[in-house]
């Protein structure tokens, strides 16, 4: 018997393909790009429960509603399919530079959307997020990082901020 291979979905590609995934962005001139399609517009071209994983790097940001995003994530998304979404923490000077960056986000964000918040008509199952720090030119991130997981509310909502963190990681489950 041979595995069935897996749909999995890289969005807003952009300059990083995937291997294995099919690669969708807007540009035609992004590289190895599957599919040119603008996530701007709805209902995105995939079948309702039809994919295992969807990885969106940097992407949800860009888009005028990035409620409206989630909600068509969870929709293209099998039962237990997986959502990897990267995006920029509110602390990061570059997030705000971007001027094509319209939202920003924080540590509790992406729960709303794992929980019955009376806000959406979709939850996901399950939320991980982490808060990523830079780490070329910051020593002392390697020590940062993993403290201030373990407070993210506390690092939020005080002067530690001053310490930017670079983004925000979350792994939803369908």
């Amino acid at each position: 018997m041979h595995e069935v291979s897996k749909l999995k979905l890289n969005l807003g590609s952009g300059g990083l393909p995937m291997e294995g995934y099919i690669n969708v962005d807007m540009n035609p001139k992004a590289p190895q790009v599957d599919v040119v399609y603008n996530l701007d517009e709805y209902p995105w071209p995939f079948e309702s429960n039809s994919v295992d994983e969807v990885v969106m790097e940097h992407c949800l940001e860009h888009l005028i509603d990035h409620n409206r995003g989630m909600k068509e994530i969870h929709r293209i998304l099998k039962k237990g399919g997986i959502a990897k979404i990267s995006v920029p923490h509110f602390t990061w000077q570059y997030a705000f530079i971007d001027p094509t960056h319209k939202h920003f986000f924080a540590y509790l964000t992406f729960f709303y959307y794992a929980r019955d918040c009376g806000y959406f008509d979709f939850q996901f199952s399950s939320c991980k997020v982490r808060i990523i720090f830079g780490k070329t030119l910051s020593v002392w991130n390697y020590l940062l990082e993993p403290l201030f997981n373990l407070i993210p509310n506390v690092y939020e909502q005080s002067p530690l901020r001053i310490f930017p963190a670079i983004h925000v990681t979350a792994r939803l489950i369908k």
